[in-house]
């Protein structure tokens, strides 16, 4: 619980900051208000941001004035959040800005120093090229020679003074335009960008599918189609619409099983106990309706989040595994806690040992759901065939790279894994992107999605295969 404490008191502290160094950024860029702000300002300043955050944190979260689940509670939140991460945004964009300003006065003060250091060399020979003469300082002395008037030195000294105002303007002045429409350009881009955000989040899921084949499928008499969703976290920008919606195109996809990876619930702040009759709604499976258990479940509370599952008619995989017939062939579905030992990475499991010393050893294909996709390197390790995770949510925000096919999230930060496959020894991981979203209610480049995986025999794409071949059949958005 200290480190709880620690670590939302230092969370809270770096979003006061950075509202703080944003609000000041556009006071003195697109404002032009240069002037310092005394401390006698800056304190009750900062005193009233850290109680605003704390109001709307409590009216979004903890308060009899917005009824839990309600359509006003929800767009308090979406739009509480949506400042703090306009907020967050801004102070990159500010900083990077401070950094092209510094690089903009540097140029304008070598400019200078050149123009200054040319205009300080006084040559000892003074060439009137208009006149055909040449005078020396000896020449003049004598008098030998013609003279150059002190007015032909002045006309030609000019051209080299109007040169130097060319090439060094006022720079104060274009410094200060150029932040302010550098300001301007941050800002309307950060509200644009928080729009386009809300609405990809809220826009129906991509359905991503893929033909998996392997040899330990040969035996089947049909195709085996596994959906698998992640990630809502109920209770955070998802409430009973949201899940209703969801659950409606869950039911609309054809397959044999439903496997949900976690994350289902947010916090123990979150109404829970109203998810439970919406998610008994999805539709009955040949072989069931899965789940196991992302460290937001925990979070909501174990006794809780357990309880709702088991009423809205899901099976829950607790380090367990259970066995499918089709045809003569076997899938082996496990599903496994998340380890819950480290927020970002939990990038150990505990009781990973245990629950592979209790796996199947009978032929058949080994699928794995794991919320982390941190147990890909254990996965590879024991030869598990697939593995389902969630968790990382595409980082919401995926940045085009040319000849990056899927792009390059923000997530890449904090975990080698963000969307998409990845493969490690005989084991082959699909990382869903997941249909929820924390701290922010943005997506950008990264859709809601909903994975199919259509199981098919290894003769159907090449005789003679030993591994798992896996092939993308379908994108399409959700109906």
């Amino acid at each position: 619980m200290d480190k709880v404490l620690t670590f939302l008191a230092v969370l809270t502290s770096l979003l006061v900051l950075c509202q703080w160094y944003v609000f000041s950024s556009l006071r003195t860029y697109l404002f032009r208000r240069y002037s310092p702000i005394t401390r006698r300002v800056a304190y009750p300043a900062l005193a009233i941001i850290a109680l605003a955050n704390f109001l709307f944190v409590k009216l979004t979260f903890g308060s009899d004035i917005l009824y839990p689940g309600s359509f006003a509670q929800q767009a308090a939140s979406v739009a509480f959040f949506t400042y703090l991460g306009c907020a967050l945004t801004l102070t990159l964009y500010f900083l990077l800005l401070g950094l092209a300003s510094s690089t903009f006065d540097l140029k304008h003060f070598l400019l200078r120093l050149i123009a200054r250091r040319r205009l300080s060399q006084k040559p000892s020979t003074v060439e009137c090229e208009a006149s055909g003469c040449s005078e020396t300082a000896g020449q003049s002395a004598i008098g030998d020679g013609p003279a150059c008037s002190a007015e032909t030195t002045t006309d030609r000294r000019a051209p080299e003074t109007d040169a130097h105002k060319a090439a060094a303007p006022a720079p104060e002045l274009s410094r200060r335009s150029f932040l302010q429409w550098g300001a301007a350009t941050g800002l309307t881009t950060a509200v644009v960008l928080a729009g386009h955000g809300i609405s990809e989040a809220y826009a129906n899921p991509v359905i991503e599918e893929f033909d998996v084949f392997n040899p330990s499928l040969d035996g089947l008499d049909r195709t085996v189609t596994i959906i698998q969703v992640t990630d809502f976290h109920f209770g955070l920008f998802c409430e009973v619409p949201e899940l209703e919606r969801l659950v409606e195109r869950l039911n609309g996809i054809d397959g044999d099983a439903v496997v949900i990876t976690g994350d289902i619930f947010h916090s123990g702040l979150s109404p829970i106990e109203k998810a439970a009759p919406v998610l008994k709604r999805l539709k009955a499976r040949r072989f069931g309706n899965f789940a196991v258990l992302g460290n937001h479940d925990f979070y909501a509370g174990l006794e809780r989040s357990i309880d709702c599952l088991e009423r809205s008619g899901l099976r829950l995989l607790r380090n367990e595994w259970l066995t499918f017939t089709a045809g003569s062939s076997t899938v082996h579905l496990g599903g496994i806690d998340d380890p819950m030992s480290n927020w970002v990475w939990g990038a150990q499991f505990p009781r990973f040992n245990e629950f592979m010393a209790a796996s199947p050893r009978t032929r058949g294909l080994r699928v794995l759901l794991s919320h982390r996709p941190a147990i890909l390197p254990f996965a590879g390790r024991e030869g598990v065939d697939l593995v389902f995770s969630g968790h990382i949510h595409g980082g919401q925000i995926i940045l085009p790279v040319p000849g990056e096919p899927t792009g390059l999230s923000i997530a890449r930060i904090a975990s080698p894994y963000t969307h998409g496959w990845y493969r490690d020894g005989a084991s082959n991981m699909y990382l869903n992107r997941g249909v929820g979203l924390t701290f922010v209610p943005w997506r950008v480049n990264c859709p809601p999605e909903i994975s199919v995986f259509h199981l098919r025999p290894s003769r159907e794409f090449a005789q003679g295969l030993t591994g798992t071949v896996i092939r993308q059949s379908g994108s399409k958005v959700g109906t």
